[in-house]
């Protein structure tokens, strides 16, 4: 890639490439343009795809930012939550941003800046994916 700009944006750039190619694509803006001085922005609905490289992540809905952090801080911010029924109404009391229900009694609960040592008394907890993140804050239910 012959490209000299200092921001290069791309808008669904994969889209209709099967994984392989994907893959390929991404690997190869990363060694043939990427370095400190240049800036990729990249808008993509393919959020787990990029996850790994990425240094800064926005989301923006209804022509709004809901979020713009840095992936660091996304990642000590944000907790996912399996939690037993027993838990439950302790954990809602903690007001997660997104809820959805398992089989066998378990939830599923994201939380936002909840302390993860206070989170972890009730079940078992992990950092969620940034796809996870986006369903939960696209939902409506954190803006």
């Amino acid at each position: 890639m012959a490209i000299a700009a200092r921001i290069l944006v791309l808008d669904e750039p994969t889209l209709g490439l099967d994984i392989l190619y994907r893959k390929e694509f991404y690997q190869r803006l990363l060694e043939d343009y990427f370095d400190e001085q240049k800036t990729i922005i990249v808008t993509t609905h393919q959020v787990e795809e990029i996850e790994h490289i990425l240094s800064d992540v926005m989301f923006i809905r209804d022509g709004r930012i809901v979020l713009d952090a840095e992936m660091d801080d996304v990642g000590q911010r944000s907790t996912e939550l399996l939690v037993n029924a027993d838990q439950l109404e302790t954990a809602r009391a903690l007001k997660p941003i997104d809820e959805r229900s398992l089989a066998f009694g378990k939830t599923v609960m994201l939380f936002d800046g909840v302390p993860r040592d206070q989170l972890s008394t009730l079940g078992e907890t992990r950092i969620p994916g940034l796809a996870d993140l986006f369903v939960a804050i696209m939902k409506g239910t954190y803006a």
